[in-house]
């Protein structure tokens, strides 16, 4: 997505009581950049020690969105293209953990019947 179309949606989606949440990982950002910009901005439980481990990410994740109780939540990684041309496998792993906490949350039998519906945009070019 353009920024243009980033901005829209994300005003449309605060209109609509929508918890938006954006981060960037910055020039060049890695895997590290990409765990603190995570740790930074998005709510997380249990809390986020290392930069170690992506499942530990992704519980830490979908733990921190499951709690907020809300029903609807906007994701924006806004320079997702810096990490993918930093390191390719690195960015597809980062976009997988964040596809899978979204579907997870998704699930009622995942969520104690109280699925969150989470959309993650990319701003990739």
């Amino acid at each position: 997505m353009a920024a243009s179309e980033i901005e829209a949606a994300t005003a449309s989606a605060r209109m609509r009581g929508i918890r938006v949440y954006s981060f960037s990982t910055g020039v060049g950002g890695g895997r590290d950049a990409f765990f603190d910009a995570v740790r930074a901005t998005l709510p997380l439980d249990p809390p986020l020690i290392s930069n170690h481990s992506w499942d530990a990410l992704s519980d830490s994740v979908f733990g921190g969105l499951y709690a907020l109780g809300a029903g609807r939540v906007l994701l924006i990684w806004a320079d997702a293209a810096e990490m993918a041309a930093a390191d390719p496998s690195e960015a597809s792993i980062a976009m997988e953990v964040l596809a899978d906490v979204a579907a997870t949350l998704a699930e009622p039998q995942h969520t104690q019947d109280r699925p969150t519906s989470v959309t993650v945009l990319t701003v990739i070019n």
